[in-house]
């Protein structure tokens, strides 16, 4: 903020500017006339030089003649009235002056003096732009004139004759041209000036309109002093074409008057204000950003008290402060897109310009790269932001799979003066002025800075970026230069997108490629949450996908069984590798490690920290984590085992019963009393039904809630892995692994044996409930 107020020079009066303009109109017409009055002087003394009578030496005659010249080139630069009124009043007594020295020695020198006496004072009385002026130079003229005709005796009728051409003839004469000419300079310039107005006003508000607005703030520019401040508000009135709409244009216009008066009691005298049109208006005023949202909230809150039928008005703000080297229009489009984005957030706010682009490699963060002195190297860098410092704290991960630290995620923080961190919600809280951008890359920078002294050489960083960030023109290139200039290679980096909005699915996918010819991988943050889903990755192809951390709390319905380690098979099928977040427990580890997931992090495995910290005890948290499924697999197996045992065995004796010529009901009567059991089949060798099926016990005609494809004899089954595997190894009584059955919409097991009976090869088979808690699952699962 500004410690020392902005000045501004009191208005002019209305005949200052008047007679500032009739110095601007009488300028050429001074500078022709008063030449060609040098050029008449000197054709007077070329012909005083032929008469042959001695006279004042040459030298002294045109030494006026120079004066003069000097005088009338002078006219061009002159900028006062007072000024130009003094170069006429010494323009005279030198042609005065210099008209004597030429008469002086001839016989009659009145015949030489006597038209200019009368003339000189006639032909300059238009060019006088004042009274004052006119009056003061006449004077001394005549003054000097005077001296020199009472200096000289004359006959009496030659003095009448003088007198009457001097005071009955000059004077008068050059009085009326002079005040004529003044009064017609007069009226013509407030003709010029109420039309001028009425040019510039907008009739209905009083207010300038866009054209003089534009002319006005363009001038203000040209003239800004060195290190002086412009800012300017652009506003909008919200939903003002329903009131036009639905209750006319005259309360319409009645709402712009009022809003008109608002600006008008808010905004300084100095300060300009216009309807650009519609119900658009703007405002140019002397000062710095944080002065002009000050004064745009007094107008929003100001112009909430204006009534309409239906409530109150509402405007919507953009302000945006002036830059050295930009032009007017440049400044206005910067508050035009500052108060579109108060429009998209919801109307009736102040919102600030964006701030310019962020180079890390410009001062004055330059510093964060720069050699640190001997002993220094383990100090963390820091740079000011606002009232805090931006600092890096990192959070290790880790790939399971070789149990070791493999890369870090840098995360940002603030930190005062005293050593405290600054909340979150205070830090990263929305302001008029802040620009999330601008703190996304300035953070690139911090982090980078910080790595160079807290990574080990081999470990990748993990670097947050916004998608507005990621899609930005030329940041590819400019954050490889970053990243070069802190002493790492692009290779090291992975630009970790984060789940927000600023950019389409296309223009992430385009941005990716260009970090890809770099040499950055890139990671997508919180799948499973907000805008995320498999279109997202499958088009970005990101190297790594971050699980948000409730997916690995996340069960399936009914059994509760964890969903992980699908989704983990799923994203490496599509080719990426699996990062899992929020890892707290060393259940949820294990959970981790059986999922096949490739890298964790978490608070079990480390918290954030300015420091890294030593990774031995992860490393035999992890190995623990291995030997615990190396032992429950095993078990595991024997539980599912010992569960489905009986029913292979009793499926076996059933299929021995239909080779030896049972019917369905007598073969399956044993199977279908098993509690588990939902019912027993027979199928083909192209996979379609036999008969009729054998219920069981978990068999619910209510729990086939799947209507229209409740009945399995409408299908054909033999491109499930049940049939596929029981074919391939015949006689073989074969356990598929869980599945959402399609007739019941429960998790069922299928227990299946391929026979050959008299109609050919069949799969005979028992479909179980598998949805009860506790169940065991097969190890692979």
């Amino acid at each position: 903020m500004s410690a020392i107020p902005t000045q501004h020079p009191p208005e002019p009066s209305l005949r200052e500017r008047f007679h500032q303009r009739s110095l601007e109109h009488q300028r050429p017409l001074s500078i022709v006339t008063m030449a060609f009055t040098v050029v008449t002087f000197l054709c007077m003394v070329a012909a005083r030089e032929l008469v042959g009578i001695p006279a004042v030496p040459l030298g002294y005659r045109m030494l006026c003649a120079l004066v003069l010249a000097l005088l009338v080139l002078a006219i061009p630069s002159t900028k006062s009235t007072a000024l130009f009124g003094a170069i006429g009043v010494v323009y005279e007594l030198v042609l005065i002056g210099g008209l004597v020295l030429n008469a002086s020695g001839v016989a009659h020198p009145l015949a030489w003096l006597l038209p200019a006496l009368v003339v000189i004072p006639i032909c300059a009385a238009p060019l006088w732009l004042t009274p004052v002026h006119f009056f003061t130079g006449n004077a001394l003229f005549y003054a000097v004139a005077i001296a020199l005709l009472l200096g000289e005796t004359h006959p009496r009728e030659v003095d009448a004759a003088v007198w009457t051409w001097v005071i009955a003839i000059g004077a008068p004469t050059a009085a009326v041209f002079h005040f004529g000419f003044y009064r017609f300079r007069r009226n013509h310039y407030l003709l010029e000036s109420q039309l001028a107005q009425l040019a510039a006003t907008d009739p209905l508000t009083g207010l300038q309109n866009r054209r003089a607005f534009v002319k006005h703030a363009e001038a203000r520019l040209a003239a800004l002093a060195p290190g002086a401040r412009l800012s300017a508000i652009f506003l909008d009135i919200d939903s003002f074409k329903s009131l036009n709409d639905r209750y006319g244009h005259a309360v319409g216009d009645h709402a712009l008057f009022e809003v008109a008066q608002v600006l008008k009691d808010e905004v300084a005298l100095y300060h300009s204000v216009s309807r650009l049109g519609g119900e658009e208006f703007a405002v140019l005023l002397d000062d710095e950003l944080s002065r002009a949202l000050q004064l745009a909230e007094r107008m929003r809150v100001g112009i909430t008290a204006i009534e309409r039928p239906d409530g109150h008005l509402t405007a919507s703000f953009g302000v945006a402060e002036h830059r050295r080297g930009e032009s007017f229009m440049a400044l206005l489009d910067r508050a035009d897109e500052a108060l579109l984005r108060a429009k998209h957030l919801g109307r009736n706010r102040v919102c600030a310009e964006r701030a310019p682009p962020f180079d890390a490699l410009q001062p004055p963060f330059e510093a964060v790269f720069a050699p640190r002195a001997a002993g220094t190297e383990a100090g963390a860098s820091r740079y000011r932001w606002e009232d805090f410092y931006l600092i890096s704290h990192f959070q290790p991960l880790y790939s399971l799979s070789h149990q070791k630290q493999v890369g870090f995620e840098a995360l940002l923080r603030g930190e005062q003066d005293d050593g405290t961190l600054v909340p979150p919600v205070v830090m990263f809280a929305p302001k008029p002025t802040s620009d999330e951008g601008a703190l996304d890359r300035a953070s690139h920078a911090v982090h980078l800075g910080n790595a160079r002294r807290a990574l080990p050489g081999d470990a990748w960083l993990f670097l947050n970026i916004l998608p507005a960030t990621f899609v930005a023109d030329g940041y590819a290139d400019q954050l490889t230069k970053i990243v070069r200039a802190a002493g790492l290679e692009p290779e090291r980096v992975i630009l970790e997108i984060l789940e927000s909005h600023g950019g389409s699915v296309d223009e992430m996918s385009r941005a990716a490629a260009r970090y890809r010819q770099h040499g950055f991988l890139i990671a997508v943050d919180d799948f499973g949450a907000g805008q995320s889903n498999l279109d997202r990755l499958l088009r970005i192809r990101p190297d790594l996908v971050k699980l948000d951390g409730e997916l690995i709390r996340a069960t399936t319905h009914g059994t509760q069984q964890p969903i992980l380690p699908k989704l983990v098979s799923l994203l490496h099928q599509a080719g990426m590798l699996v990062v899992v977040e929020g890892v707290e427990t060393a259940e949820e580890l294990i959970l981790a490690v059986e999922s096949n997931v490739d890298f964790a992090q978490g608070y079990l495995l480390g918290r954030p920290a300015s420091e890294i910290a030593p990774p031995e005890s992860v490393h035999r948290q992890i190995d623990d984590a291995f030997d615990v499924i190396a032992q429950g697999r095993a078990h595991q197996h024997a539980l599912f085992e010992s569960e489905v045992e009986p029913y292979r065995r009793e499926l076996r004796r059933a299929a021995d019963g239909l080779r030896a010529g049972a019917v369905m009901d007598d073969a399956f009567a044993l199977l279908a009393t098993f509690e588990r059991c939902i019912s027993c089949f027979i199928l083909d060798d192209t996979g379609r039904q036999i008969g009729h099926e054998v219920p069981g016990p978990s068999w619910s005609k209510d729990a086939a809630s799947l209507q229209p494809v409740a009945n399995p004899r409408d299908a054909r089954w033999d491109h499930r892995p049940y049939f596929r595997n029981a074919v391939l190894l015949p006689g073989e009584a074969i356990t598929s692994n869980p599945y959402l059955s399609l007739a019941s919409g429960r998790p069922c097991i299928a227990v299946t044996v391929a026979v050959q009976l008299a109609s050919g090869r069949c799969v005979v088979g028992v479909e179980l409930d598998w949805s009860a808690r506790g169940l065991p699952w097969p190890a692979g699962e």
